[in-house]
C-alpha cells in the first residue's frame, strides 16, 4: 500500500474580522448532499456634542460596537477529512497498489477573512499547502514527464448543512522524470454570500476534493478519520 504522510489533528480555531487560521485536518462533516461531491462595512463612533452626556454615549458606543464585532465574525473554515483524500486507481472499485496512478491530500491550510454586512458577504482567502504521490500506475515509462489534475472544491454551508455556494479549483502537479512525490500551495480567493437574516458566523466554509462514491468510501475503508 502507498505511504500517504500523517496529518497532524489540531483545534480549529475562530475568526475574527481580518483574523487568519490554521489547520491541519477538520471536524467530522456529518451527512452532506450529494452533489457536494461531484461536480465590513467599518463602523465609526460618532461623538457627542454634550458634554454632560458623554457617560452615555459612551455607553450606547460600546454595546453598539458590540454588536456591530458580533456580526463581523467570520464564519468557521475547515475541510472534510473523508474527502481531504483522493487515490486514483486504474479500476477504483478494485484498488490494489499496483494499480495507483496518483494520490494527493490536503496536508495544511490557512485562511484570512473580512466580513462586508453591507454588501452581504464575506471575501476569504485560502492557502492549501497539498501532497501529492504518482503510483507505479500513473507512468509508462520511468522517463516520461507526467502531468495530473483533480477537481477540488470551496463551498459555503448552512446550519442544516445546505449548500448555499460552490467553487470549483483544479489542482495540477506536474512531474519531472522520475519524480513521485510532490508538494504545491495554492492561493484560493473567495466570497462566501449570507443572508441578511443571519450572520456570517452562521455559516461554515468547507474544502474538500470531489470523488465518486466509490472512492469515498474507500477512504472510510483505508483511513481512521
Amino acid at each position: 500500500m502507498h505511504i500517504l504522510k500523517l496529518l497532524s489533528l489540531v483545534t480549529l480555531v475562530g475568526l475574527t474580522l481580518n483574523g487568519c487560521t490554521s489547520a491541519d485536518i477538520s471536524h467530522n462533516f456529518g451527512n452532506v448532499k450529494e452533489s457536494l461531491f461531484s461536480m465590513g462595512s467599518i463602523f465609526t463612533q460618532s461623538q457627542s456634542k454634550d458634554v454632560k452626556e458623554t457617560k452615555k454615549k459612551q455607553e450606547d458606543i460600546d454595546s453598539s460596537t458590540e454588536n456591530q464585532n458580533a456580526l463581523l465574525e467570520c464564519p468557521r473554515i475547515e475541510y472534510i477529512e473523508e474527502l481531504s483524500i483522493v487515490d486514483k486507481y486504474k479500476n477504483n472499485a478494485q484498488p490494489h497498489p499496483d494499480g495507483l496512478e496518483y494520490s494527493a491530500n490536503i496536508a495544511h491550510f490557512e485562511s484570512s477573512c473580512r466580513v462586508l454586512p453591507d454588501a452581504q458577504q464575506a471575501d476569504i482567502e485560502i492557502y492549501i499547502r497539498f501532497y501529492a504521490e504518482l503510483g507505479d500506475a500513473g507512468r509508462l515509462k520511468p522517463k516520461d514527464k507526467v502531468s495530473v489534475s483533480h477537481p477540488y472544491f470551496i463551498a459555503t454551508l448552512d446550519k442544516d448543512n445546505n449548500i448555499v455556494n460552490k467553487q470549483v479549483e483544479t489542482l495540477t502537479m506536474d512531474y519531472s522524470a522520475g519524480e513521485k512525490e510532490l508538494t504545491k500551495l495554492e492561493k484560493i480567493s473567495y466570497v462566501m454570500p449570507f443572508d441578511s437574516n443571519y450572520d456570517a458566523k452562521d455559516y461554515r466554509v468547507v474544502m474538500g476534493f470531489i470523488l465518486t462514491k466509490t472512492q469515498i468510501e474507500n477512504n472510510r475503508r483505508d483511513y481512521q478519520f
